[in-house]
């Protein structure tokens, strides 16, 4: 009884397995030739056709220009107070000016992120030739770049809150600042 119940179970399991291993990779070899996800991301295919020279490594201030580049390009130019007659575009101003707030605190705790990331490897790595020496002008350049994320926080706050006055001033509802 105990032989016929174990032969049971074992052809049990040889039929319930399924799928084999050579039919699973069969199978996805020929999803991936029919896959259309094949993506080549180049330069040419981001828009920027400026490349960094493979052999050199980019210096801290071009770092940064690149980075206030890529803001300025991004940013939709501010609207004035004169400009705002209409609910629509004061609702935008302030969406602007929300949005502006939201990736200067978004920049902020990222740039935080990559300082104590910096103060960590210079306390851990052992790993490092001088590790004081390469890693301190990183840091002080990461807190240079902290303040002025920072500053940009500030900036942005100030603008939504100049917004609310100028709303206040032209005596439009309230709630167009929603």
């Amino acid at each position: 009884m105990k032989t016929a119940l174990l032969i049971l179970v074992f052809n049990s399991m040889v039929f319930a397995q399924g799928v084999s291993l050579g039919d699973a990779a069969r199978q996805e070899r020929a999803r991936q030739k029919n896959s259309t996800g094949n993506l080549k991301v180049t330069n040419e295919t981001l828009g920027t056709a400026e490349a960094l020279p493979p052999s050199a490594e980019p210096s801290i201030n071009d770092v940064d220009a690149g980075k206030a580049a890529d803001l300025k390009a991004n940013r939709k130019p501010e609207i004035k107070a004169e400009q705002l007659h209409d609910e629509g575009a004061w609702r935008e101003a302030f969406k602007q000016a929300r949005d502006t707030v939201k990736r200067a605190e978004d920049r902020v705790q990222v740039v935080q992120l990559e300082l104590n990331k910096l103060n960590m490897d210079l306390l851990t790595r052992s790993d490092i030739y001088n590790k004081e020496g390469q890693l301190n002008p990183l840091i002080d350049a990461k807190n240079k770049e902290l303040a002025e994320a920072e500053r940009a926080v500030i900036a942005a706050r100030d603008n939504v809150s100049q917004l609310e006055d100028d709303l206040r001033k032209s005596g439009a509802p309230v709630g167009w600042a929603r």
